[in-house]
């Protein structure tokens, strides 16, 4: 039993390296269709242009490649940044919609808590924590 419920909690981080992998991909390829996603417009140009698709790849590219290194090598502390990225997204739309009066997204913060959640578990399942 332990190891069939070893098994399945590493499906959601593998799930979310492939969702959030393939969106840091097409943010580089089509960014305008990966905007559509979100919610929100590509900058036809210049700095705007740039630090989004930059910030935007990186943030769903780093999101992958963690949650790969943590499947493959089975250390725990590869889970945490993830975590901590889908924990602050929930937290910033949170201060948004309290402090500058962005619309409340219970579909958007709702899943961000839950992957966070997932994480953890994934990572109280995982095999080892290695001392740098």
């Amino acid at each position: 039993m332990a190891s069939i419920l070893k098994r399945l909690v590493r499906l959601p981080p593998l799930l979310l390296a492939l969702i959030f992998g393939a969106q840091g991909i097409m943010w580089l390829v089509d960014p305008v269709r990966a905007a559509r996603f979100w919610g929100f417009a590509v900058p036809e140009n210049g700095m705007g242009l740039s630090s989004m698709i930059g910030a935007m790849a990186g943030w769903g590219l780093t999101i992958a490649i963690c949650l790969a290194l943590a499947l493959i090598r089975r250390e725990r502390f590869w889970y945490y940044p993830p975590m901590m990225i889908f924990a602050c997204l929930a937290l910033g739309r949170l201060v948004a919609g309290a402090a500058h009066g962005a619309p409340p997204l219970p579909e958007r913060i709702v899943p961000e808590l839950a992957f966070a959640g997932l994480l953890f578990l994934a990572a109280r399942f995982a095999g080892t924590v290695r001392e740098p």
